[in-house]
């Protein structure tokens, strides 16, 4: 173990198990509130690692932690791990409660020589003198160590407590007391009868042993549970830091608390009182009594508004809160839901989020099963889209609904959103929408090609509100979502003519924005600076997509221009990114007119494309061109707190932008699953994390169907309406996930 052969060394082990379901709707099964900073700028459980530093703590040495929690919540345990250079990571296959988890952790220890102590904490409290917690810890490992007890931590109580339980001291022994016996929450006169007595603490679940000891223990108590959890141990599946329990042996452990199970019934346990502050912030009240306020005992996160109000927790995420004329409420707006309730009432949070689970979430966007997100596109997300979304008056689509779901209001609509849409639809129809309007893409077709085509040859830029033309320039980005919308029209059976709309947007591409000395297109008929990869990525999309409906090489061929100038100009190869513009012979910018922002979520899209092309036509080192492009995107494009993919950063991997909109995510999941096909490690794991991080920050709200367009670093809305255009990122990213393996 390393630094001292005579020293007590001690094993952390954190249980990060928990869902915190009385501080409903922040803290949920997919992001419990360890994962959440509560009262600073870090998380929980990063506050917890950091009070245990790995080293010399007067006479005892804390080795690396072992951190146990839920196998499907592997990368965000990571994401929070971050700044612990060694650790080992213990993942359940199911929710068994501390006692199969504790039971697990200690055998994997039993048998190692020298035998370590283990201190088992939570991930999810706050202590408020980290280096009295340090000095505790050390006392209840000598004890432990000289009297072999099992040793508790015991927190000495300000105020009588009805929703902890209680440790009730003995004769004093070593450096605490023996414990006489432990107490379960107790009613308000009990709990006052505690507070005067003197003779009570707190159980914190916070505990000390040596492996050996707890494993008798359970050999004798908990047999059944002993013999699943060694089982699981043993069988267990190691990937580097991480150790995967064996599903079945563990998942077969009686469920029950490491309280009951062994606590409450074993002999020669001690507890070392604790100096410090502590609270397992396990309430909004108990959040309230921590928090900062202002002048009228207010404590407000997030965008709200306090008239005459007083002693109120406002914590409002994703939509602006107002309290008037009222006192000691709770008031939380986060995740599409609000909770209201009085202060001194939370304790029935714990009973909302039971009804909650049992009832309304059955109908929310929250599964991650292909058959729930299906159900959530096809059922909710689609018919918002193909009825609220069009124009019946002036044809067409929305360029944008409102947060409430309605119309919004724009001062133009986009082109591209068209195709965008008719593109979405009929894609939705291939992977088996059957509720679409009757003629939905026909009339969209209708609108396009009676109002979209410019007299002199192109698709135009922009049409007014009422849907005449505002901007008739040709651009090659809208030529190329034309092109990919047809090519799904011509998909379906149905559109003889999309054949020949598409081979007249081509003549006219070759026409009018060809560059036959440089390569490539020009960006528009009106001689528009600078170049730009991105309408190059969408027609390399669109004739993929043209080449896969007709089996045509002449489609592959022009994809495969577009790849040589990626590989030739686009790629940056010294620092694995995608460069966005260029001057007219595709030289990179410099000077005052270089924009050396990347994009993360083109890189994804990159990769997602090339891997793509290469099933079709292979090239040398494409492939690990796109494999190098996810990895950058992987490891410098996401906000930590989050997971979510940026807007921009630097190319070195710096300057993450605050934003991260919608529509990086659906690029990060594509990518994820087309590479987790050519057997990229940490594929599967983004895949896991996108589809997450789509369902919990901007899929599940701000209405049913529709989607927040953009957060920020932490997760806060950033968004003033719904973008039409999302619904092509949408609708694809949702396809590639609905038709893999």
């Amino acid at each position: 173990m390393g630094q001292s052969d005579d020293a007590l060394h001690v094993v952390p082990v954190i249980l990060c198990g928990g869902a915190g379901s009385r501080l409903w709707p922040m803290s949920r099964d997919d992001r419990p509130k360890q994962f959440h900073a509560l009262t600073g700028s870090r998380s929980l459980l990063a506050g917890t690692l950091a009070r245990l530093p790995e080293g010399r703590l007067e006479d005892i040495v804390l080795d690396p932690p072992v951190v146990i929690g839920s196998a499907a919540q592997v990368e965000l345990l990571e994401r929070h791990l971050g700044a612990v250079s060694r650790y080992r990571l213990v993942l359940e296959p199911a929710i068994r409660d501390t006692a199969a988890a504790i039971a697990a952790v200690t055998a994997l220890h039993a048998d190692q020589m020298p035998e370590p102590l283990l201190l088992v904490v939570p991930s999810d409290a706050l202590i408020d003198d980290d280096e009295a917690f340090r000095g505790t810890v050390a006392r209840a490992a000598r004890m432990a160590a000289g009297s072999d007890a099992i040793v508790t931590i015991g927190i000495a109580p300000d105020r009588p407590e009805t929703q902890y339980g209680y440790i009730e001291k003995g004769a004093p022994a070593g450096e605490g007391f023996a414990v006489r016996r432990f107490r379960e929450k107790p009613d308000a006169d009990t709990a006052r009868a505690y507070l005067q007595s003197g003779d009570f603490l707190w159980n914190a679940g916070m505990f000390l042993f040596r492996a050996g000891r707890m494993a008798g223990e359970f050999r004798a108590r908990q047999p059944q549970i002993w013999r699943q959890a060694s089982l699981a141990a043993s069988g267990a599946r190691v990937e580097g830091n991480r150790l995967w329990l064996d599903p079945e042996s563990f998942a077969a452990a009686d469920k029950v608390s490491i309280d009951y199970a062994i606590m409450e019934k074993a002999d020669n346990i001690g507890v070392v009182p604790a100096p410090f502050g502590w609270d397992d912030l396990g309430s909004w009240a108990q959040l309230y009594a921590h928090a900062d306020k202002d002048e009228a005992g207010n404590a407000v996160t997030g965008p709200a508004i306090a008239v005459e109000a007083h002693g109120n927790l406002v914590r409002a995420t994703d939509a602006v809160v107002a309290v008037a004329g009222v006192d000691d409420l709770v008031v939380v707006a986060e995740d599409g839901k609000v909770l209201v309730t009085r202060r001194d009432a939370t304790h029935l949070v714990k009973q909302v989020t039971t009804e909650w689970k049992t009832g309304l979430a059955a109908t929310a966007p929250q599964g991650r099963s292909k058959k729930a997100i299906a159900a959530w596109l096809f059922e909710v997300c689609l018919p918002l889209w193909s009825t609220t979304g069009l124009d019946p008056e002036c044809g067409g689509v929305h360029e944008l609904l409102a947060l409430d779901g309605t119309v919004g209001d724009y001062a133009f609509r986009r082109l591209r959103v068209l195709p965008r849409q008719i593109y979405s639809f009929a894609r939705a129809m291939e992977l088996g929408w059957t509720g679409a309007p009757e003629g939905l893409l026909e009339g969209l077709f209708d609108t396009l090609t009676r109002s979209g085509w410019h007299s002199e040859g192109g698709w135009i830029h922009r049409f007014n509100p009422d849907g005449t033309i505002r901007d008739d320039r040709r651009d090659a980005y809208d030529q190329a979502f034309v092109l990919l919308a047809l090519a799904f029209l011509h998909r379906t059976g149905r559109f003889s003519g999309a054949r020949a709309w598409a081979d007249r947007t081509l003549a006219f591409m070759d026409a009018a924005l060809a560059d036959p000395v440089h390569g490539g297109f020009v960006e528009d008929t009106r001689g528009s600076r600078p170049r730009r990869a991105n309408p190059h990525m969408h027609f390399l999309e669109a004739m993929l997509a043209w080449h896969e409906a007709t089996g045509e090489t002449a489609f592959l061929d022009r994809a495969e221009a577009v790849v040589d100038l990626f590989q030739n100009h686009f790629f940056d190869a010294s620092t694995g990114t995608v460069r966005e513009t260029f001057a007219d012979d595709w030289s990179p910018l410099t000077g005052a007119d270089a924009d050396d922002l990347v994009e993360p979520g083109h890189l994804y899209e990159w990769a997602w494309l090339l891997i793509r092309f290469a099933r079709l036509r292979p090239r040398a080192d494409l492939e690990a061109q796109a494999r190098t492009l996810f990895a950058t995107a992987r490891a410098f494009g996401h906000h930590p707190a989050t997971g979510a993919v940026a807007n921009t950063m630097r190319p070195d991997g710096t300057g993450l932008s605050e934003g991260a909109r919608c529509w990086p995510q659906t690029e990060a999941l594509k990518a994820a699953i087309a590479l987790e096909q050519c057997g990229v490690a940490g594929a599967a794991g983004l895949r896991a994390q996108m589809i997450d991080v789509l369902f919990d920050h901007y899929l599940a709200r701000p209405v049913a169907g529709g989607w927040m367009d953009e957060i920020d670093a932490d997760g806060a809305p950033r968004a003033a309406d719904m973008p039409a255009s999302t619904l092509y990122h949408v609708v694809c990213a949702l396809g590639e996930l609905l038709q893999a393996d």
